[in-house]
């Protein structure tokens, strides 16, 4: 393979690697209350942008809260929300497929990156729970970056920059949110979705051509991810 060709498959992480949806939800919720916001939105889909630092802003933003925005304090206190949540969860774990998957894009010569929503010690403890390495240079999140399409753009020019990949190859987004979607359109990615069927069809709403996936078993054979021999 022309090593500056190789495919990109950029990954959400919430729903897509990981089923830590409901645990990252409930820290982040909790870190937010800390701040005593007087009318705090809970229906994260109604802000803006779909990200930790991005919600905080509009939220402190709303709140007409003096100051610049205390990001390392939210930082600090989902940290400690994460961890007393994440302890107590047994159902986590990853979603079906996700090791394989990752397993087998990296035996076809191709390229694994990751961005999330998420603020990064919660994305570094999601992707601890996999069966199979991954590359933490190109884990980006939303400590670092608030939209989301500079968040899975920055995932894609972090690997390019890495592997000497030229600009215009194909990129491959895999996610189980319409944000996912929305964002692989913005930026004329190819998506594949992952979801139940109701997730499919909230999915199909936006674009009635989408693939979705019930998870990521199959999804390589899909996406034309072959080992290389």
């Amino acid at each position: 393979m022309n090593i500056t060709a190789r495919p990109i498959v950029v990954f959400d992480i919430d729903g897509t690697l990981t089923k830590t949806v409901e645990i990252h939800q409930r820290a982040f919720e909790a870190a937010l209350r800390s701040f005593d916001f007087p009318k705090l939105r809970t229906d994260w889909g109604s802000y803006k942008h779909h990200s930790d630092s991005a919600i905080f802003r509009e939220a402190w933003d709303e709140s007409g809260f003096a100051g610049s925005l205390p990001l390392p304090l939210l930082e600090e206190r989902f940290r400690t929300e994460f961890d007393t949540v994440s302890s107590n969860a047994a159902a986590c774990g990853e979603v079906a497929g996700a090791s394989q998957l990752l397993a087998q894009i990296e035996r076809a010569g191709w390229i694994a990156a990751f961005a999330t929503g998420s603020l990064r010690h919660g994305a570094l403890k999601k992707m601890a729970l996999l069966d199979h390495p991954y590359d933490v240079d190109l884990l980006v999140t939303a400590s670092e970056h608030e939209t989301r399409e500079e968040i899975v753009q920055a995932a894609i020019d972090k690997a390019r920059a890495k592997h000497g990949v030229l600009v215009g190859g194909r990129v491959i987004s895999i996610g189980d949110g319409v944000w996912d979607l929305l964002t692989a359109r913005a930026l004329k990615l190819e998506f594949v979705g992952i979801g139940d069927a109701a997730r499919a069809a909230q999915l199909a709403r936006i674009d009635a051509d989408v693939v979705v996936q019930p998870d990521l078993r199959g999804v390589g054979r899909l996406i034309g991810c072959h080992s290389v021999a």
